[in-house]
């Protein structure tokens, strides 16, 4: 099965005084990029973190978002760095009066101004909520990739009824050109015999130009290649997986033959089959964009 780019997910884990809420976010990006908010507590594991959802995820740009509930805040126990108070108090203070500024600091300027109260957790905690966090990012992947899943399923839906679709078209050009084809060498056959007197003719010049002919109006390899490619789609559809590269060019090959075809066509009526094939691979290209 094949899955979206695009996806959600969410989890939420507590353990006593712990609580962590996990979000996970993708949107369509070409290769993985992984952009992380994390509360202070769990800022010296976020190489752990991201380690966990590079992981899980191999494209798309991401999303991860973990906040710490206030209670989970509150059990943490605070120790103050005076000496690096003092040394900021001492030298704003000197600042001051060689400057005139009017000094009037408070305990609040201090708190944004230096990050001097240091969490005093032990080790036994700091682990406690490491495994706990990660217990809620591994969740929030999980609902993220049943996201992902059903968006997958219902891309395969769409892109297996264009393909049905896709398929009634090439087989309308190809009666069609074969008819077009026929009429067209028989036009050149009654053009030679009336205009042509048989001691003029140049029999192998004859034989050449006529397959010339021939070959620019026929479609067949193009439309045998089509259906290759269009069963190629299919199958990497049934595999699954990160195929979403695989897609992409498949189209392409698919695009090349239908636009061969449209620069064969002679008959208006297959002119707009192609334009309406091309609609159908446009409609396809757009959608395989969101496929991983």
């Amino acid at each position: 099965m094949i899955q979206s780019l695009t996806g959600f997910g969410r989890a939420e884990v507590e353990a006593g005084d712990l609580h962590y809420s996990v979000e996970v976010r993708s949107v369509n990006n070409r290769y993985l990029e992984l952009s992380t908010k994390l509360p202070r507590s769990l800022m010296s594991h976020e190489m752990d973190i991201r380690t966990r959802v590079r992981n899980r995820i191999d494209r798309g740009k991401v999303n991860l978002f973990v906040q710490e509930a206030r209670d989970s805040v509150r059990t943490t126990k605070f120790a103050f760095n005076d000496e690096a108070a003092l040394t900021l108090v001492e030298n704003l203070r000197a600042l001051a009066g060689r400057t005139g500024v009017k000094d009037d600091l408070s305990l609040g300027d201090l708190i944004h101004l230096l990050d001097w109260i240091e969490g005093e957790d032990g080790e036994k905690d700091t682990k406690q909520r490491f495994e706990l966090a990660m217990k809620g990012v591994d969740a929030a992947l999980d609902d993220f990739e049943r996201m992902r899943a059903e968006e997958g399923a219902n891309l395969e839906k769409d892109f297996l009824q264009r393909l049905d679709h896709l398929e009634e078209v090439i087989a309308h050009v190809e009666t069609k050109s074969e008819l077009t084809r026929t009429a067209q060498l028989e036009k050149l056959r009654e053009r030679i015999e009336k205009n042509v007197t048989a001691e003029r003719v140049d029999e192998g010049r004859l034989e050449q130009e006529v397959a010339y002919i021939v070959d620019r109006l026929d479609t067949t390899e193009e439309i045998v290649r089509l259906r290759s490619h269009n069963q190629l789609f299919r199958s990497a559809l049934e595999k699954g997986g990160a195929v979403g590269k695989r897609l992409n060019f498949i189209l392409q090959e698919m695009n090349r033959e239908v636009n061969t075809i449209g620069s064969k066509a002679s008959d208006g009526e297959v002119a707009a089959w192609v334009v309406e094939a091309k609609e159908e691979l446009e409609k396809i290209r757009e959608q395989v964009q969101n496929v991983v």
